[in-house]
């Protein structure tokens, strides 16, 4: 395994320009020990209801608590991707501590043409690295849900690494939800590795929290993969949400669909890089980049970069990028027909990130996030019953 760099990514570095580590410049990163008795009553306490259909895992800081059933632990990790080749070493940085200071890996299997329903809720009350590994055998299928939920309103730090193999016409459904605590410095790295005729969509939503940071890397490796990638980030007080997602198509006929829609309210900052790279192996592939902004706070910052990378003439791309600020128009609309300023402006934020939450699959995650949602855009619920 390679070295560390000797610190952090700053925003020298390419991709992390956006990136708020600040908090993290000076933090210990040594793992919490494992949750004890009283800390797991207490948190299953705590938890959300089970979704019907969907096995349950539960990690509380790394360490797996739910039943044991296809969980391993690990201790060195195998390396599941080729999508991290060519990146610089500060994007692998979290990677390279997660994978020397993780505790437990959980580990998803689906064999050969059988289907799976499974839900990871991840907890940190301290400081952790949880890790899940997936692998989907050819014609498998799992939709995944994979939720961090506040339970601690203490200084929470979170580094995260998630990787999935999805096998030869295998079908991955991959909800991530991060409603994390006010204090929590929340760092992830996502690696997917699509073999041929695979189709992956990526449905993730970020709010809460004091930092966000989502590094992934895809690997579009087989001919004819597709993948969806559809995230949104709701930025409010002093908040930090920042992503890059770099895609690799690397053979014929890749498909990228990449949406992203952000609100940067208060003094927050939004930002999303969506780094598209099509190979000359990769003939006839497509991408289609959709990222937007919505400034919602005179002190708030948002960015948005399409990143188009190609070395072939037969592809497809298009790619749009804006912030801008909510509609004066409709705004006035809407105080027209006698709805509440806030409410007005919150129903107008959430027609705007909507068409990322609608793509939730499963009913009962759908209507839990709209109704957790009413805390980040209050009055929008009932607004959109009496409009």
């Amino acid at each position: 395994m390679s070295a560390l760099p000797v610190s952090l990514p700053t925003p020298r570095d390419e991709n992390w320009k956006y990136a708020n580590l600040r908090g993290l410049s000076r933090a210990r990163f040594d793992p919490s020990p494992p949750p004890s008795a009283e800390t797991l009553a207490r948190v299953t306490a705590a938890l959300p209801a089970p979704i019907d259909g969907f096995e349950r895992f539960v990690i509380i800081d790394g360490f797996i608590a739910s039943d044991a059933s296809g969980v391993k632990q690990s201790g060195n990790p195998p390396t599941t991707s080729s999508s991290t080749i060519g990146t610089i070493e500060a994007d692998r940085y979290f990677l390279e501590l997660n994978r020397r200071l993780r505790s437990e890996t959980l580990r998803l299997e689906v064999a050969r043409h059988q289907k799976r329903a499974v839900e990871v809720i991840v907890v940190s009350l301290g400081t952790s690295h949880p890790a899940i590994e997936v692998a989907l055998s050819e014609g498998a299928e799992l939709s995944l849900i994979e939720r961090h939920v506040p339970i601690s309103t203490d200084t929470v730090i979170t580094n995260l690494a998630v990787s999935a193999i999805v096998g030869p016409h295998a079908r991955l459904e991959l909800s991530r939800i991060a409603q994390t605590g006010a204090k929590t410095q929340h760092v992830e790295t996502i690696e997917l590795h699509l073999a041929e005729g695979s189709t992956t969509k990526v449905i993730q939503l970020t709010t809460g929290g004091a930092v966000s940071r989502t590094t992934a890397f895809v690997d579009h490796a087989g001919r004819e993969s597709t993948l969806e990638w559809h995230a949104a980030a709701l930025g409010e007080g002093t908040q930090s949400h920042d992503a890059y997602v770099r895609v690799a198509h690397s053979a014929p006929g890749a498909k990228t669909l990449q949406q992203f829609r952000g609100i940067a309210s208060g003094r927050s900052r939004v930002s999303f890089n969506g780094h598209m790279r099509v190979d000359a192996t990769s003939p006839n592939a497509q991408s289609d980049q959709s990222l937007k902004c919505l400034l919602a706070g005179p002190e708030a910052e948002a960015d948005v970069r399409p990143q188009l990378e190609i070395y072939t003439d037969a592809v497809k791309a298009s790619h749009g990028a804006t912030v801008g600020k909510l509609d004066p128009d409709m705004l006035f609309y809407l105080l027209s027909r006698g709805i509440p300023e806030e409410s007005a402006s919150s129903l107008l934020k959430w027609a705007f990130v909507s068409d990322v939450i609608r793509r939730l699959s499963t009913p009962a995650l759908r209507a839990d996030i709209e109704h957790s949602l009413e805390r980040v855009l209050p009055g929008a619920v009932a607004a959109r019953s009496g409009t």
